[in-house]
Protein backbone atom coordinates (compact mmCIF):
# COMPACT_ATOMS: atom_id res chain seq x y z
CA UNK A 1 0.00 0.00 0.00
CA UNK A 2 1.66 3.51 -1.15
CA UNK A 3 1.77 6.37 1.46
CA UNK A 4 0.18 9.27 1.20
CA UNK A 5 1.94 12.50 1.88
CA UNK A 6 1.01 15.83 2.52
CA UNK A 7 3.22 18.13 0.33
CA UNK A 8 3.10 22.40 1.82
CA UNK A 9 0.22 24.37 -0.44
CA UNK A 10 2.60 27.66 0.08
CA UNK A 11 4.82 27.77 -2.99
CA UNK A 12 6.63 30.73 -1.48
CA UNK A 13 10.00 30.46 0.24
CA UNK A 14 10.80 33.74 1.75
CA UNK A 15 8.33 36.35 3.68
CA UNK A 16 8.83 39.39 0.73
CA UNK A 17 7.71 36.82 -1.63
CA UNK A 18 4.42 36.07 -0.16
CA UNK A 19 3.92 39.80 0.66
CA UNK A 20 4.60 40.42 -3.00
CA UNK A 21 1.87 38.30 -4.46
CA UNK A 22 -0.58 38.99 -1.81
CA UNK A 23 -0.21 43.04 -3.02
CA UNK A 24 -0.33 41.40 -6.57
CA UNK A 25 -3.70 40.29 -5.53
CA UNK A 26 -4.92 42.97 -4.06
CA UNK A 27 -3.70 45.26 -7.13
CA UNK A 28 -5.53 43.22 -9.35
CA UNK A 29 -9.00 43.58 -7.45
CA UNK A 30 -8.13 47.38 -6.75
CA UNK A 31 -7.26 48.63 -10.11
CA UNK A 32 -10.61 48.39 -11.45
CA UNK A 33 -12.47 49.27 -8.69
CA UNK A 34 -10.13 52.47 -8.79
CA UNK A 35 -11.10 53.02 -12.59
CA UNK A 36 -15.03 52.66 -12.15
CA UNK A 37 -14.29 54.94 -9.30
CA UNK A 38 -12.90 57.87 -11.79
CA UNK A 39 -15.71 56.81 -13.92
CA UNK A 40 -18.09 57.42 -11.55
CA UNK A 41 -16.62 60.47 -10.96
CA UNK A 42 -16.22 62.12 -14.42
CA UNK A 43 -20.29 61.12 -14.79
CA UNK A 44 -21.00 63.03 -11.78
CA UNK A 45 -19.53 65.78 -13.34
CA UNK A 46 -21.45 65.00 -16.43
CA UNK A 47 -24.33 64.96 -13.87
CA UNK A 48 -23.88 67.70 -11.69
CA UNK A 49 -24.42 70.43 -14.94
CA UNK A 50 -22.70 73.17 -13.22
CA UNK A 51 -24.60 73.39 -10.04
CA UNK A 52 -22.11 74.30 -7.01
CA UNK A 53 -22.95 71.11 -4.54
CA UNK A 54 -22.97 68.01 -7.11
CA UNK A 55 -19.92 69.69 -8.56
CA UNK A 56 -18.48 69.74 -5.17
CA UNK A 57 -19.31 66.08 -4.74
CA UNK A 58 -17.84 65.16 -8.43
CA UNK A 59 -14.59 66.86 -7.21
CA UNK A 60 -14.42 64.57 -3.86
CA UNK A 61 -15.09 61.58 -5.53
CA UNK A 62 -12.40 62.47 -8.22
CA UNK A 63 -10.07 63.23 -5.15
CA UNK A 64 -10.77 59.91 -3.23
CA UNK A 65 -10.33 57.63 -6.71
CA UNK A 66 -6.91 59.65 -7.33
CA UNK A 67 -5.49 59.67 -3.86
CA UNK A 68 -6.58 55.33 -3.86
CA UNK A 69 -4.96 55.10 -6.80
CA UNK A 70 -1.90 56.73 -5.28
CA UNK A 71 -2.03 54.68 -2.03
CA UNK A 72 -2.13 51.16 -4.20
CA UNK A 73 0.75 52.30 -6.19
CA UNK A 74 2.82 53.87 -3.64
CA UNK A 75 2.02 50.39 -1.05
CA UNK A 76 3.49 48.32 -4.25
CA UNK A 77 6.48 50.57 -5.02
CA UNK A 78 7.38 50.42 -1.15
CA UNK A 79 7.16 46.33 -0.91
CA UNK A 80 9.48 46.59 -3.90
CA UNK A 81 11.79 48.56 -2.15
CA UNK A 82 11.59 46.61 0.74
CA UNK A 83 11.64 43.22 -1.03
CA UNK A 84 14.60 43.88 -2.84
CA UNK A 85 16.28 45.45 -0.01
CA UNK A 86 15.94 42.12 1.55
CA UNK A 87 17.50 40.31 -0.55
CA UNK A 88 20.33 43.00 -1.23
CA UNK A 89 21.65 42.31 2.30
CA UNK A 90 20.54 38.06 2.23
Amino acid sequence: MESASLGNPITFGKIPELLLAVINVLLVIALPIIVFYLIYAGFLYVAARGKPEELKQANQALTFGIIGGVIVAGAFAILQIVSNLIEAFS
